[in-house]
């Protein structure tokens, strides 16, 4: 901010009528009110000073303003001073105003003219300039006066250098600024939310940190409400009290009729629209249960805690009655010596558990010639026949040649419209599978996959992968082959639109930090201008008592008695 000071002033003059006026304020024959400083480009440098004083109007008005009493002091019993302050400030100012003089204004006894008390020629031509476009380059012109009044002969007035802003001004300026910058400061470079797939929007917190979490992995309390296991949506939970509490829990007994207490247990839940599950697992490793279809769940499902003897009493219900040969017991399965198979066409297995199947082919098939002429009688195998049927060969030949119609070879081609290449790792949910398929493009050292990586339950994820020295990166080109884009194998980004939006960033953050060091400046002006100003008030004679009471309770007041 730029202020003209009185080093660009002359000494002020007062006026010959202005004398007048002063003259009557002294002798307590008036009361004087100050109402406006005014610019104006008439040159008063070939004037005397007589010759200024005796103007009573001054040319070429370009710019008034209010006038402000600033503070009233004894000099000595017979004079006071008044110190009086205006400001000419650009704001709003589309062009400079060059002026050479400043006249003050002021009324005696409520009149409603105005009367050109005191003049301050400029030295030389000075200039307010005019502000930015966007206000926030700005200038004023200050002045402080200082008139001694007493005996008319001792009227005196001078141009000082007063603060940069009033308190009006400040508080304008201040308000302006936050209105403008306080939302770019709190959006400059904020994420205002994120979420997982379809889920709810998660806003940063004051740090601007976004917790994400995937609700399918991660263990909740049962909701404070929930009083029906019907209502428990999806996810994996845990509950501090028995499963009892609520309805629709599993009410089943263990091996010795003893009901199961399912406290402290772990409940999975996976439900859409159409289907689902519930299972839960007790603290005490037991396990139950049931499935949702048709709008509606289905009843409890205790399920089996295994030992190994339930597993080899299983494994010999599914061997019981088979010619498995020689072996001590049915529970030493190490000991089988031979196969658990009975008879092949009515042939009894070896000793090794082999069974001999010879058989003699009426007719052979030649399926690339495909016509009947082509039937044959042959031995196959060494006298191990086997019977080929005309019209099942050709079917097998048939399925062949289309499992091969319309695929590439390996120096590449094109695919039918809407043609796709599957990789199924469609297993259970809980498997990590890892690569499950993909391709891969090798150079003379480095290397680039394109594949599906089933790494975590019930997660499939695309991946691109570098190697082998991070040297590489995904790029994007426009139609000349030129790079418009690129993303590193540090993941990095870059791109025009990124570019700029950095730069942008950092230039609001640099030019918040300029208003915020502007708006501190002006607070602490505001501060000082608060803490130091002076407080006058008028009491009748009758008071004197009060005024000056009132006058001591601070250091800043001025009691003024009228007699």
């Amino acid at each position: 901010m730029d202020t003209t000071t009185s080093k660009k002033m002359n000494q002020a003059l007062v006026t010959d009528i202005g004398r007048n006026l002063f003259s009557k304020l002294g002798s307590g024959k008036g009361e004087i009110l100050y109402t406006k400083a005014a610019l104006y480009t008439q040159d008063l440098s070939g004037m005397t000073d007589e010759q200024i004083r005796a103007l009573t109007s001054l040319a070429g008005e370009k710019m008034t303003t209010g006038i402000k009493v600033a503070d009233i002091s004894p000099v000595d019993k017979e004079t006071k001073q008044v110190d009086i302050e205006f400001a000419f400030s650009n704001h709003d100012l589309n062009e400079d105003i060059n002026f050479k003089s400043i006249g003050l204004y002021a009324t005696i006894d409520g009149g409603k003219e105005e009367i050109l008390v005191a003049i301050i020629p400029a030295i030389g031509t000075a200039t307010l300039g005019a502000g930015s476009p966007d206000h926030t380059s700005t200038q004023l012109i200050k002045l402080g006066v200082a008139f001694k009044l007493g005996a008319a002969a001792k009227i005196n007035i001078s141009v000082k250098q007063i603060g940069v802003v009033y308190d009006e001004d400040l508080d304008a300026a201040i308000l302006k600024l936050k209105a403008e910058y306080d939302p770019k400061i709190a959006e400059a470079g904020k994420v205002k939310g994120a979420k997982i797939n379809d889920g709810a929007v998660v806003e940063p917190d004051k740090d601007g940190i976004l917790d994400l979490i995937v609700d399918s992995d991660r263990i909740k309390d049962f909701p404070a409400d929930l009083k029906d296991l019907n209502d428990l949506p999806s996810g994996t939970y845990r509950t501090s009290k028995s499963a009892a509490s609520f309805a629709n829990y599993p009410k089943m007994q263990d091996g010795t009729n003893i009901p199961i207490v399912w406290k402290c247990a772990l409940i999975k839940v996976v439900k859409d629209a159409n289907v689902g599950y519930q299972l839960i697992v007790s603290s005490q490793q037991k396990y139950a249960i049931r499935y949702f279809s048709n709008n509606h769940w289905g009843y409890w499902f205790q399920l089996p805690t295994l030992s190994n003897n339930d597993i080899i009493k299983l494994i010999d219900s599914k061997v019981d009655g088979l010619n498995i040969g020689n072996y001590a017991t049915k529970t030493d399965l190490t000991s089988v010596s031979n196969s658990a198979v009975k008879k092949v066409n009515g042939l009894t297995p070896d000793g090794s558990g082999n069974v001999n199947v010879t058989s003699t082919v009426a007719r052979g098939f030649d399926a690339n010639a495909n016509v009947a002429t082509k039937e044959t009688v042959e031995n196959l195998h060494g006298g191990n026949q086997i019977l080929l049927d005309q019209n099942a060969g050709q079917d097998i030949v048939n399925w062949t040649k289309g499992q091969f119609i319309g695929k590439l070879s390996t120096s590449g081609g094109d695919m039918a419209e809407h043609s796709t290449i599957n990789w199924n790792g469609a297993g259970d949910v809980n498997s990590h599978d890892g690569n499950i398929g993909g391709l891969t493009w090798s150079g003379a050292t480095d290397n680039v996959r394109l594949f599906a990586d089933n790494d975590a339950n019930d997660n499939l994820d695309l991946v691109i992968q570098l190697g082998d020295d991070n040297s590489n990166a995904v790029v994007i080109r426009n139609s000349t082959g030129a790079q418009v884009a690129r993303v590193d194998a540090s993941g990095n980004i870059s791109s025009p639109t990124i570019n700029d939006l950095q730069r942008q960033i950092n230039d609001l953050k640099e030019d918040n930090v300029n208003k915020q060091k502007q708006i501190n400046d002006l607070i602490n002006n505001v501060t000082y201008i608060k803490d130091n100003y002076v407080e006058g008030r008028r009491f009748p004679a009758s008071q004197e008592a009060q005024a000056q009471a009132w006058e001591n309770e601070k250091p800043t007041r001025l009691a003024m008695i009228e007699k």
